[in-house]
């Protein structure tokens, strides 16, 4: 069993995506784009009923042979969402990877959600998965590495050298900055990632929002959520200066 593919679980809209595309640029990890958002939406026993379509290539157990080869060949970096493995949970599943977190206030990633999506899931909010693999990770003894995206956007260079330190990783300060561009693998779900295709780095926070009054889905969603995420946040790495 290999342990060489470092994965990076998270929540929709948490600036996720940036984060891959700086591991992107690091050019010393395959990268790898939310496999297994197709196995929950696309896949033959999907956990969603969003999309009627049934795409090939969609079964856990191929997408995780396919991680598995590309980890023999060298580093891996994944990027998905927490809930897209909820059902795939277990030891052996756990043991495959080297497991990181990504959170954001909740008043930020539901807004931005409903937007994409107004009839969006309890699961797709993605703190309650996020939350019960933080705590499988850690009952097999593993202290969880998360980091905040408000951390994140407002001091890249000292949140991304805390993450490389907790990851036994080099810190390449200049993979901070990129080209503008829309990977191949980001076009499943391009809509989601216009704003991070025309980027050149990390954009810096506005203050913090509002908490998300308009309407009944949202506020219900951020009383169940914040909570969640605030355990969470008392967990995550404190930025290192450099």
């Amino acid at each position: 069993m290999t342990r060489q593919i470092l994965a990076l679980w998270t929540v929709p809209r948490s600036t996720s995506t940036a984060f891959e595309r700086m591991m992107r640029e690091r050019r010393d990890h395959t990268v790898i784009h939310e496999p297994f958002s197709i196995h929950y939406y696309f896949g033959a026993g999907k956990r969603s009923d969003r999309f009627d379509e049934v795409r090939p290539r969609s079964d856990p157990h191929e997408i995780l042979g396919v991680l598995d080869a590309a980890a023999r060949a060298g580093r891996v970096f994944v990027k998905d969402m927490a809930y897209h493995v909820r059902d795939l949970i277990d030891p052996d599943f756990l043991d495959r990877f080297v497991h990181t977190f990504l959170i954001r206030d909740p008043a930020s990633t539901l807004p931005s959600l409903a937007e994409q999506w107004p009839d969006f899931s309890d699961e797709e909010t993605g703190y309650g998965a996020l939350a019960e693999l933080v705590e499988a990770t850690s009952a097999r003894g593993s202290d969880p590495v998360i980091i905040d995206s408000d951390d994140l956007r407002r001091d890249p260079e000292a949140t991304v050298a805390a993450y490389c330190d907790a990851v036994a990783i080099p810190y390449l300060p200049d993979a901070l900055e990129w080209a503008p561009g829309m990977p191949r693998e980001w076009e499943l779900w391009g809509d989601w990632h216009r704003d991070v295709a025309t980027s050149r780095g990390f954009a810096a926070p506005a203050s913090r929002p509002a908490v998300p009054l308009e309407g009944r889905a949202t506020r219900a969603a951020y009383d169940r959520c914040v909570p969640i995420y605030e355990r969470l946040r008392e967990l995550r790495l404190r930025p290192i200066s450099r």
